[in-house]
C-alpha cells in the first residue's frame, strides 16, 4: 500500500464524493466554473484561447503580458501602431478584463482559468474547481426520458453557436486569426450510465420546464440570457441535490426551504436561517448515513462483526492514516475517543464509526470546506442564499430576483403560465417541487417548519410575518414583469398577465 495513502481521503472521502457523483470539498467553485463544466460535457468541446487570455489578463495583473508585446504579436489586428497605442491598449485590456472575468476566474495561468462563456469559442478545459459538477449535471440532462434528452441541452448548445453577442464580438478580431479547425477540439465523452434516484428527477423537470418557458418567453434566440438562466438554475440543482439527498437515500424527513424576500422581517430572517443551517446539517447526515451503509457492506471482511464493539475498535486500529501536518496516533486516538463515546450513549457500534468517521473527515480531510460548508458555497455564489461574504452571521436563504426568477420558471408548465395562476397556487407549485416555501399558506408552511424544528426557535410572531413574506416575493415577481397585481389585491402570475 502506498505509504501516503490515507483511508479517510482515499476511501471513505473518495467513495462519499464518487456516491454524490462530484466533489463537494472545495470553496474555489463558482458559477463559472459550473458552467464551463456543463458546456463542454454538453458539446464534446474545447477551444484553444490561450491569446485571447493574454489580451483579457490586464497590465494591473502580476506576470500579465506587457501591451507593447501584444502590440508585436498582433500587430496584424491594429490597423496602424505608435507610442501611443500602448496607453489605449492597456485601457482595453482593463475593460476587457471586466467583461471577461466577472466572478475573478481568470488568472495569470492560462491552465486555471475560465473567462465569461459568451459562446463556443470560450469553452476551457477541465479545471479543478469545477469539482465534477458539469458531468453530473450532464448525466442528468443526457437521460433518455421518453426517448428524448432534455430540451435544455438543445437550448444550450444553440445558444453556444451564436457568436454575434455584444460579448464575443469584442474578442472577434483575435479569433479569426486562427482557422475553426485550429481552435476548437473534440473531447473524449464515456458514455453515461447512473442511478436516477428522485432528486435527479426533480432536478431534470425543473430543467425541462425552465427550457419550455424560455422558448414560451421568447428568449431562445437572447443566446446571452439562455446560458444565464440555465447556469443559474444548475447552481440551485447542485444545491437542492446536496441538501436532499439524505431525504432520498436514507428516507430522511424533507428540508422546508423559506426563502426571504429581504423585508427585513426578523422572524422570516431567524426561520430562513434556520432552513439553511438545516440543509448543512442534512448533508453531515447524509454523509454519516453513507459512511453506515459502507462500512456495514465491510461486514465479515474487513470488519469481522460489524455488532461487536470490540470488532470495530480493531477496525479503527488497523486502518491506514496518513496527513502532512497532525500526528497520525493523535487522529486515530481521537476517532477511538469520539467512538467509545458514542457507544457508552447508546448507540449501536457500526452507528458510533460511522458518526466517529464523519467528524474524522470534516476536521481532518475537509478542514476548510466540508461538503456541509459547500452549501454556503453554491448558495450564495448561485444567488440562493446570502448575505454575501465569510463574516455574514446569520445566512439564510436570502434569494436573488433573477434566481428567484427561474426558479418560478422552473415549477410550472408553459400552459399554466400563460393561463396565469394566483401567488398561493405558486405556493403550491413550489412546495410541491422543492418543498420551498414564501408564506403563501400561513398554516402550511409554519406546520412544514414547525415539524422541522425551526419554527419553534423563532420569534412568536413568525406566522404573522409569513403572509408579509409571500406578498415581498409577489412584489419581486412584479418588478420583473412575471406578475400583476390587480385592484382587490390579488397577484397573478403569468406570461399574459
Amino acid at each position: 500500500m502506498n505509504k501516503n495513502f490515507d483511508t479517510l481521503r482515499d476511501e471513505y472521502g473518495a467513495k462519499l464524493c464518487m456516491e454524490l457523483g462530484f466533489l463537494p470539498t472545495s470553496n474555489s467553485t463558482k458559477p463559472l466554473y459550473i458552467a464551463n463544466a456543463l458546456l463542454r460535457e454538453s458539446t464534446g468541446r474545447i477551444c484553444e484561447m490561450q491569446d485571447v487570455h493574454k489580451w483579457v489578463v490586464s497590465e494591473r495583473r502580476a506576470k500579465a503580458t506587457p501591451s507593447k508585446e501584444l502590440l508585436d504579436e498582433f500587430s496584424t489586428v491594429f490597423s496602424d501602431s505608435g507610442a501611443e497605442k500602448v496607453e489605449e491598449l492597456q485601457e482595453v485590456r482593463f475593460y476587457l478584463e471586466r467583461v471577461f472575468n466577472p466572478d475573478s476566474t481568470v488568472h495569470p495561468d492560462y491552465t486555471f482559468s475560465v473567462m465569461n462563456i459568451s459562446s463556443k469559442w470560450l469553452i476551457h478545459p477541465y479545471v479543478k474547481a469545477e469539482a465534477g459538477i458539469g458531468r453530473f449535471l450532464f448525466e442528468i440532462l443526457n437521460e433518455q426520458i421518453n426517448g428524448t434528452s432534455s430540451p435544455a441541452l438543445e437550448l444550450l448548445r444553440a445558444a453556444l453557436q451564436q457568436d454575434d453577442d455584444d460579448i464575443t464580438r469584442l474578442i472577434k478580431p483575435i479569433i479569426i486569426r486562427k482557422p475553426e479547425a485550429e481552435r476548437l477540439k473534440k473531447i473524449p465523452l464515456e458514455p453515461t450510465s447512473i442511478s436516477f434516484n428522485q432528486s435527479k428527477r426533480v432536478i431534470r423537470a425543473g430543467f425541462d420546464r425552465l427550457a419550455k418557458n424560455i422558448v414560451l418567453l421568447g428568449q431562445a434566440e437572447d443566446s446571452l440570457l439562455v446560458l444565464r438562466r440555465l447556469v443559474c438554475f444548475a447552481s440551485f440543482a447542485v444545491f437542492f441535490y446536496l441538501e436532499d439527498i439524505n431525504h432520498t437515500e436514507f428516507a430522511a424527513p424533507k428540508i422546508p426551504l423559506l426563502l426571504d424576500a429581504g423585508l427585513g422581517l426578523g422572524a422570516i430572517e431567524s426561520a430562513s436561517s434556520g432552513s439553511f443551517l438545516s440543509c448543512k446539517k442534512a448533508v453531515e447526515a447524509y454523509t454519516i448515513n453513507f459512511l453506515e451503509k459502507y462500512l456495514t457492506g465491510l461486514n465479515g471482511q474487513y470488519i469481522l462483526d460489524i455488532n461487536s464493539k470490540k470488532a470495530i475498535e480493531d477496525y479503527i486500529n488497523s486502518i491506514a492514516l496518513h496527513h502532512k501536518k497532525i500526528d497520525v496516533d493523535e487522529i486515530r486516538r481521537v476517532i477511538l475517543q469520539h467512538y467509545n463515546g458514542y457507544c457508552e450513549k447508546g448507540e449501536a457500534p457500526i452507528r458510533a464509526i460511522a458518526r466517529s468517521l464523519q467528524f474524522a473527515l470534516y476536521t481532518y480531510t475537509y478542514p476548510n470546506n466540508t461538503p456541509s460548508d459547500f452549501c454556503n458555497v453554491i448558495g450564495k455564489r448561485g444567488g440562493l442564499a446570502g448575505p454575501a461574504g465569510s463574516a455574514a452571521k446569520q445566512v439564510r436563504l436570502l434569494i436573488h430576483r433573477f434566481t428567484l426568477e427561474n426558479l418560478i420558471l422552473s415549477v410550472i408548465e408553459p400552459e399554466r403560465l400563460q393561463e396565469g395562476l394566483e401567488l398561493r397556487e405558486l405556493g403550491e407549485y413550489l412546495r410541491d417541487s422543492y418543498l420551498v416555501i414564501i408564506g403563501t399558506d400561513n398554516d402550511v408552511d409554519y406546520s412544514l417548519l414547525a415539524n422541522a424544528k425551526i419554527a419553534q426557535d423563532t420569534p412568536e410572531n413568525l406566522r404573522s410575518e409569513l403572509s408579509q413574506n409571500a406578498q415581498g416575493i409577489a412584489d419581486m415577481l412584479i418588478s420583473l414583469d412575471l406578475a400583476k397585481r390587480y385592484a382587490d389585491g390579488v397577484t397573478i402570475i403569468g406570461t399574459e398577465v
